[in-house]
């Protein structure tokens, strides 16, 4: 019987002589990261369908014998919404686990919820209620209670209790290579790790800025990620994505003004912000990567991403599946553009992907009538 918190070498190298066997491993992460840019991983929750314990990872350096069964191909790991525990293991341990069993995608590829809460899943599937009380845990304090413990190991509890119902029902209408890819995906690392010289498309309101000032954003956004990761703060901590955005478009005689009125933190850094904006390049402005969704699409193609939306939401009813899995509102926007699309690679391309396609051929062709008309 292996403890419940495993903290000595002595009980991890136990657990894992009893993992070895496993066909299949449970696993979920705790983790804090208000004050740092990477995430700080507390805890390791693992689970067989004979043992399962908490892995005390700020009492225990070294888990090298745990990192090697984790590794292993022949075992396949459950985790639901794996995103950023796989963020967290590869941050932490330089650790990619495949193959993946999400069980939230397996839910949304059987029809359910799309983004299903684990709690909710447990429930619909196993009948049982789990309990909330822990969910803002500051997992970094020790000793743990008995509560925080029972909380973390029921995490990974009925894991196996869902991989074995989906499995099953995956199987059952022959989409297991929906799940396949769809995890395939999110195990790539560039999933989870930002290119600084990329960070600038996911700043909040980056869509609205006008072309000419991208090259700027693009490359204050590629100094405060490199900042930031260099220093282990968060981003917003350097430089707030809004104010980011704002002294991309300032008049460089305003920027002391500016910072000492609505980001004091950041006016410490201004002589290194200021030589990020002087670095820009005008001339890179016309360049592809800086191409951005616009706002709104014409009317005419607003109406066609319209019809073909709602040719996503017929094929998912008609085949119970998740219409946001098929096929998400940017997916069809790029389509529309006629830029590379999701819905036209993978297990998307034939289940919903030519269909769509040639839907937009005959809008298209409409349009053009019209037009001439």
């Amino acid at each position: 019987m292996h403890p419940n918190v495993i903290t000595t070498t002595e009980q991890l190298n136990a657990f894992c002589s009893d993992l070895a066997a496993a066909q299949w491993i449970a696993l979920d992460t705790e983790f804090m990261r208000e004050s740092t840019y990477y995430p700080n991983l507390c805890l390791l929750q693992i689970a067989s369908d004979t043992v399962a314990s908490c892995i005390d990872v700020i009492e225990l350096t070294d888990i090298e014998a745990l990192l090697n069964i984790l590794r292993d191909p022949k075992k396949v790991k459950i985790v639901h919404s794996a995103r950023q525990d796989l963020e967290v293991l590869y941050a932490s341990y330089n650790l990619s686990i495949e193959p993946l069993f999400d069980t939230q995608i397996a839910a949304s590829i059987l029809g359910m919820e799309a983004q299903v809460s684990y709690g909710a899943l447990v429930e619909q599937i196993d009948g049982t209620r789990l309990s909330k009380t822990e969910s803002r845990t500051d997992w970094q304090r020790r000793p743990l209670t008995a509560a925080q413990i029972e909380y973390a190991l029921d995490d990974v509890h009925y894991l196996g209790t869902l991989y074995i119902q989906l499995k099953s029902q995956l199987e059952e209408v022959g989409r297991e290579q929906w799940l396949a890819e769809e995890c395939q995906q999110l195990t790539a690392t560039d999933t989870f790790v930002t290119d600084p010289n990329q960070a600038w498309k996911s700043l909040k309101g980056v869509g609205n800025v006008e072309r000419r000032y991208l090259p700027c954003v693009q490359q204050l956004a590629a100094w405060r990620e490199k900042r930031a990761q260099k220093s282990n703060r968060p981003r917003r901590w350097l430089l707030p994505d809004l104010n980011l955005i704002e002294l991309c478009q300032m008049d460089p005689n305003k920027i002391t003004q500016y910072l000492e009125a609505e980001v004091p933190s950041a006016k410490s850094k201004e002589n290194e912000i200021r030589a990020q904006l002087q670095l820009v390049d005008a001339s890179i402005a016309s360049r592809p990567e800086f191409e951005i969704m616009p706002p709104r699409l014409a009317r005419e193609d607003q109406d066609k991403v319209k019809k073909l939306m709602q040719h996503i939401k017929a094929t998912a009813e008609e085949i119970g599946t998740s219409s946001t899995l098929l096929a998400n509102r940017k997916s069809i926007d790029r389509l529309v553009m006629g830029k590379t699309s999701k819905v036209e690679q993978g297990w998307r391309k034939a289940v919903v992907g030519d269909a769509l396609k040639l839907q937009l051929a005959a809008l298209n062709s409409e349009t053009e009538e019209t037009q001439i008309k």
